[in-house]
């Protein structure tokens, strides 16, 4: 109905999509625990400079796609396009970096970017986050890939494939940068406009180019692999090495980067392989060791991945792969009298004390009727009060698709509960 659509890039989560999300999260949370990541919640609001800073202004996050929010045009506030900045500064701000290293934080919260809607790509969207603070070891970046993975194979979800590849670190960067340089400049008219601005700007971002024209000029330019300084060649190797001995499958994908300026060494991506989900990653990070100087603190080094759970729920669907149902209540409470609600309210009560599910019908309709609501609301149970069955007592329906049974008592027995 016009008028009454959610905001173009955004959805509603009907209940039991919000079920579903909400058993992945409890997943992915228990996961987040067991590995020493307790839970840290960040505002949706934050400052723009959180941002510029980290994720880089030639980002396609900061250049174009950030939610002004700013009262009266006064500030500089912004809906939280991510989670690694956000966390890092609660993170500093908090002292926390005072404190024994390395500190472990897991985060899941609505993420909201002002991107071109299409397949899986909201405006806003859930994230969950994992990110490790002053571990400088690739044992970690194996870490992150193994949870993720576990978490993956946990779901349920098997369509996916890890890529992983190093970008350097930030001395050797520039080396990198130089010859990637050198090489795109000459060619740069056979490049896309998005990818000739990039050449100037944040020339890595080139190789990642998704554009058909830019890929046959992307497989002749320089290896990153081939540039590296030799502390990098063997962070690198560690973590192929901690992955191969743990068992879990990845390719080396050397075209791999990151959109955000802040990553250094390892890049990783969770992709999905079901051709219609071409180019979509279930999830995605890698390091960042110049992350805190570049907001002013001291250094140090970091790693962390995210995912995304609207991609998650629906890769999943698409693999018939049931997440949760629908919440339906264990017991509806229906009455042959119209002015017996209180005694309704008392018995749903003590129902769900003993933890069940409870829905109470109201209206003033025929017994029928409510049964029949008692139905296509999916209850197991009907409770019926107020008939001359139930002898001032209740009769307890059990609801089943092959038949019903009637059963008189004084009270509803949970050990009567079935279905």
């Amino acid at each position: 109905m016009a008028g009454y659509q959610p905001p173009r890039g955004t959805r509603d989560l009907l209940p039991e999509e919000a079920a579903g999300f909400d058993g992945l999260l409890a997943v992915v949370e228990a996961r987040a625990l067991r590995y020493g990541y307790p839970r840290i919640v960040t505002p949706v609001i934050e400052d723009r400079s959180v941002f510029i800073k980290t994720t880089g202004e030639s980002s396609d996050i900061v250049g174009k796609e950030m939610f002004d929010v700013s009262l009266g045009g006064e500030g500089d506030l912004v809906l939280r396009p991510e989670a690694t900045p956000a966390v890092a500064r609660a993170f500093l701000d908090a002292g926390l970096h005072k404190t024994p290293r390395p500190q472990r934080f897991f985060a899941y919260e609505p993420m909201f970017r002002g991107q071109r809607p299409q397949k899986l790509r909201f405006r806003q969207f859930w994230q969950w986050d994992l990110e490790c603070f002053g571990a400088e070891e690739a044992a970690v970046d194996v870490e992150i890939v193994e949870f993720t993975h576990g978490f993956l194979t946990e779901v349920g979800l098997t369509g996916y494939e890890i890529r992983i590849n190093t970008i350097g670190d930030a001395k050797c960067r520039a080396k990198v940068r130089e010859s990637l340089t050198a090489y795109f400049t000459p060619l740069r008219e056979r490049l896309s406009p998005a990818s000739q601005r990039r050449v100037d700007t944040n020339v890595l971002r080139v190789l990642d180019s998704k554009e058909a024209q830019d890929r046959a000029v992307v497989e002749g330019a320089p290896k990153i692999l081939d540039l590296l300084c030799d502390e990098d060649r063997a962070h690198f190797s560690a973590l192929q090495d901690g992955l191969t001995t743990l068992g879990i499958p990845f390719r080396v994908v050397p075209t791999l980067v990151r959109g955000l300026d802040y990553y250094t060494r390892t890049v990783v991506e969770f992709h999905l392989t079901d051709p219609e989900f071409e180019g979509i990653a279930v999830a995605g990070g890698g390091r960042y060791d110049g992350l805190f100087a570049t907001m002013g603190a001291e250094d140090m080094p970091g790693t962390g991945i995210a995912g995304g759970m609207d991609v998650l729920y629906y890769a999943l669907r698409k693999e018939n792969v049931k997440v949760a149902e629908e919440p339906k209540p264990d017991v509806y409470i229906v009455s042959a009298q119209a002015d017996d609600v209180v005694n309704r309210m008392q018995l749903a009560a003590g129902l769900r004390a003993k933890g069940f599910t409870v829905a109470i019908d109201y209206s003033t309709r025929a017994l029928d009727k409510q049964l029949e609501t008692a139905v296509k609301h999916g209850a197991k149970v009907a409770v019926i009060a107020g008939t001359p069955e139930a002898r001032g007592g209740y009769v307890i329906e059990i609801i089943r698709r092959e038949r019903q049974i009637l059963v008189i008592c004084s009270e509803p027995k949970h050990k009567q509960r079935q279905g």
